[in-house]
């Protein structure tokens, strides 16, 4: 009988130690970064915009049985941070930009934390003199990712590297260095706190993102787990709470804000003035994309090719109604999926006397106006008549209203919308290329690969279903005439 009684009391010790040992949580060891506001290190207790998504993360990834923590309270420059990750010292970095380089020896979590614009900073009391300089020495912090996009200025560039924020902070200070290049989180928090002594220099900046990077050694299944995390973080808005905190709104943007460029394009989209907002079928469609996936578009207009020009810098995250042309591949990240189609007419004032029913039969001499920047099909520039490019298509019904063009090449629901409001008399020749194919087309960077891939798989998915139809229909479009061809 004592024999049973010990053999029983081993038996509960050990399954008693099984079961605590398989409660015991996962632990992703992290270190802080030696940079203002991301994380901010006084006797060894540590604060920060970072730090504190870490305590929101913990607190979804506990119900998971995962947990965050720091392997040591001293700050660390992120070319050590990312060493760690890649021997295995660490598991987690929290707030790192995207770097190929990078990418070789840990992973990404692809939803990102938090978006910035590098940019200038000065003293500002020295704005007018830096004006008139020849040369400018430019600090930043040395082993970055912002320290080698530094942007070319008309004045001759001297870069001098810092090991940390206070060290070019103090250099700007002393008058060692003109301005700093800096993230705009970074930026925006010295600029917020001195009470104007500092002030940004306008120029234009590329748009990025910080993420949240894990060791390759990290089973996939928790790197998961911490996405979904980071996921709910988004839902909910904590980053965006943080961002007010920190007094970082107008230079820091949250994670799910997704900025589109686009154009009055009527009925694609436009601006409803009496609504105070962008309205239009393709716009409906991005809106309720977005808003499927956890994202919210914020939608800015520019004049077309200035839309492009900005793609091209990559200042913003997408631009609105594009065609998929080979020379836009090199700037633009494409989805698969197309977002609307529509056809280019060439419209003419029934009083007109030209023949439009073919190509053959408008006559060399006749004066066809066409929107600059936009991609027109072979069928038009290959045709023998003269071409002249205008700003808008408004513009361009203007004119052939005045009788200072004979033709103006638009596409039909486009154009059948503005000369209804204009009240113009016209009519439209037959369809003389393909269909044009539009899409919803993000910068080619990192994180608008993976835009392009998720708004595809969503909007795939919305065209099937009877809401879409009924967007279309909001606007008098039929499904078989966007599709059907």
């Amino acid at each position: 009988m004592r024999i049973f009684e010990i053999f029983f009391i081993v038996t509960l010790v050990v399954l008693f130690s099984v079961a605590a040992f398989s409660q015991s949580p996962t632990i992703l060891y992290t270190y802080a970064q030696d940079i203002v506001p991301k994380y901010i290190v006084q006797e060894n207790n540590i604060s920060g915009f970072c730090h504190d998504i870490i305590i929101e993360l913990n607190k979804e990834l506990k119900k998971d049985n995962v947990e965050i923590r720091y392997k040591s309270s001293t700050a660390r420059p992120i070319q050590q941070i990312i060493n760690s990750l890649s021997n295995k010292e660490i598991q987690i970095f929290v707030g790192v930009p995207h770097s190929e380089e990078w990418e070789k020896s840990v992973k990404y979590v692809r939803l990102p934390l938090y978006g910035v614009r590098e940019m200038f900073i000065i003293k500002s009391d020295m704005e007018n003199v830096l004006n008139v300089k020849e040369s400018m020495k430019v600090g930043v912090i040395g082993g970055t990712v912002t320290a080698r996009k530094v942007p070319n200025m008309p004045q001759r560039q001297e870069i001098v590297e810092y090991k940390n924020i206070a060290e070019a902070i103090e250099a700007l200070e002393k008058g060692k260095v003109d301005t700093l290049f800096l993230s705009s989180l970074v930026a925006g928090h010295y600029i917020s706190q001195s009470k104007g002594k500092y002030k940004s220099m306008n120029a234009p900046s590329e748009k990025s993102y910080r993420y949240i990077i894990i060791s390759k050694s990290v089973d996939d299944k928790v790197t998961k787990v911490v996405e979904s995390a980071l996921k709910k973080l988004l839902v909910s808005g904590v980053i965006d709470k943080l961002i007010k905190k920190y007094g970082l709104e107008g230079y820091v943007l949250p994670e799910n804000v997704v900025e589109i460029l686009l154009v009055d394009w009527k009925p694609y989209e436009w601006y409803d003035k009496g609504k105070k907002e962008w309205v239009g079928m393709d716009v409906d469609v991005v809106k309720k994309v977005f808003s499927e996936l956890g994202f919210k578009p914020v939608f800015l207009t520019f004049p077309w090719t200035r839309c492009l020009e900005l793609m091209k810098m990559k200042m913003y995250d997408g631009v609105m109604s594009v065609r998929d042309i080979e020379e836009r591949k090199d700037f633009l990240a494409f989805p698969k999926e197309p977002i609307s189609t529509g056809v280019d007419v060439l419209f003419k004032l029934k009083s007109k006397n030209i023949n439009i029913s073919s190509l053959e039969n408008i006559p060399k001499q006749a004066l066809c106006g066409f929107t600059d920047g936009y991609a027109y099909g072979d069928w038009f520039w290959n045709a023998k008549f003269r071409k002249i490019n205008v700003s808008t298509d408004e513009m361009g019904f203007e004119l052939l209203k005045a009788g200072r063009i004979d033709l103006f090449v638009c596409n039909l629901i486009v154009g059948k919308h503005i000369v209804q409001e204009m009240k113009l008399d016209v009519e439209h020749s037959p369809t003389f290329g393909e269909k044009m194919i539009y899409h919803v087309a993000f910068s080619k960077n990192f994180h608008g690969v993976y835009l392009a891939d998720i708004f595809s798989e969503k909007l795939r998915e919305l065209k099937s279903t009877s809401e879409y139809r009924n967007i279309l229909k909001k606007y008098g479009i039929k499904y078989e005439e966007m599709w059907n061809y």
